[in-house]
């Protein structure tokens, strides 16, 4: 078929007005000026979607849709280690029905916002289903927890066979399987030691919550603070389970072997020069969440710097029991104000497609329009559109309701 629109973004290129996609077989085959591929090939399907803006597919770089139900359940906390022990309390309540209706919920608020890949983390397996069902191309973490150290054997073999299920019942889709060491602070020295061996022996991509808070940077160099004295005593433990070396989180990771270009380190926080080096010398991608951040007073990633350092940087939503929407559009909006003049929109809506893509280690799939590529394709109606500045007109004006068309592989599984 043939698409075209009133502009088109391919993201890795300039602006193009007038532009059109020739898309075979799942394929980007050629991107031109519509009237030449009208004129050039024949026999395609043509469609004009007027004013529309098209560019690539979104990509969530972080999320957990089997939390989406929890929206409103997690009253605002005065700090991370508080929302953290509720999120815990709260957590042993929700069974599989609960996790299935939130997957398939959020599965759906994000193709209808445009998101046609997502990293997605899971501990009750329930999201790849959804995320199947409806299309979407992305990857499904198995979450692992764990701090006794005498559990760690069995906690990494139970992993180990969640993520084999999940590959099998992945089969036949655009969906892969990972794995998630949750964080530093939640996993014992035994268990995170053992999550890097399986990552060396298996090809599969990982993900780590990092540097998240101030709470997390004392519990892991000092032992001290209130993950030790609130969040250990809630799971049964009165000591940490890792040596204390005075170590940052992102030093603790490097000396156990679980920094690699297969891993994405999400939040990203709190960062030290050094840790920032550890992290471009192992290909590190990043994935941050502003709002996530700003609702639980964790600070604020300074993203400008992560941007000049040329590491590869995506956005996420994190869950709704963090943030108010799984919206990148709303998540672009928030860092445009927050970075105030440092980020531009142009960054901002690269991060939310070519930089997930990258992130996600599947830049040269998707994440821009190029011959060649697969047909990740969104449109969005924008009221207002300024031909000199189509990325701000898009991160200061696009929601859900300006989607009007999401494409994944050529196929189109969302119209308004």
């Amino acid at each position: 078929m043939i698409l075209s629109a009133r502009l088109l973004l391919p993201i890795s290129s300039p602006p193009r007005p007038d532009t059109s996609l020739l898309i075979r077989d799942g394929i980007i085959r050629a991107v031109g000026p519509t009237s030449a591929l009208l004129r050039d090939v024949s026999g395609e399907p043509y469609e004009s979607l007027g004013n529309a803006v098209i560019l690539p597919g979104l990509v969530n770089a972080h999320t957990h849709l089997e939390l989406t139900g929890l929206h409103g359940r997690l009253l605002p906390a005065r700090s991370f280690t508080e929302w953290a022990a509720r999120l815990l309390a709260l957590r042993p309540t929700l069974d599989r029905t609960f996790f299935d209706a939130s997957s398939l919920e959020g599965a759906e608020t994000l193709l209808r916002s445009g998101v046609t890949c997502v990293a997605d983390i899971t501990s009750s397996g329930a999201s790849l289903g959804p995320l199947k069902a409806l299309g979407l191309r992305g990857i499904v973490f198995q979450e692992v927890l764990g701090l006794d150290p005498e559990q760690a054997a069995g906690r990494l073999s139970a992993a180990e066979e969640a993520v084999r299920s999940l590959a099998l019942e992945a089969s036949g889709s655009l969906l892969s399987v990972g794995l998630s060491p949750h964080a530093p602070y939640s996993l014992s020295e035994p268990l995170l030691d053992r999550c890097a061996d399986l990552l060396r022996r298996s090809s599969i991509p990982a993900t780590v919550h990092l540097a998240e808070s101030p709470e997390e940077v004392a519990y892991i160099g000092l032992g001290l603070g209130p993950i030790a004295s609130d969040l250990l005593p809630a799971v049964g433990r009165h000591a940490p389970s890792h040596r204390i070396l005075g170590e940052s989180p992102t030093a603790f990771l490097a000396r156990l072997g679980l920094l690699s270009e297969r891993l994405m380190a999400v939040h990203a926080v709190h960062l030290g020069g050094s840790d920032l080096e550890l992290l471009k010398q192992h290909g590190v991608a990043l994935a941050l969440c502003p709002r996530s951040n700003s609702h639980l007073r964790v600070g604020t990633a300074p993203l400008p710097r992560y941007l000049a350092s040329r590491l590869r940087v995506g956005l996420g939503t994190d869950s709704l029991a963090s943030n108010e929407t799984l919206s990148l559009w709303d998540e672009m909006r928030f860092a445009l104000a927050l970075y105030d003049g440092t980020v531009t929109p142009q960054q901002l809506v690269t991060m939310g497609t070519l930089g997930g893509a990258s992130a996600l280690g599947m830049a040269a799939e998707i994440g821009s329009l190029e011959p060649g590529k697969r047909a990740d394709v969104i449109a969005l109606a924008i009221d207002h559109l300024d031909d000199v500045d189509p990325y701000g007109s898009l991160v200061r004006q696009a929601s859900e309701k300006s989607v009007v068309l999401s494409m994944v592989d050529g196929k189109v599984l969302y119209r308004a």
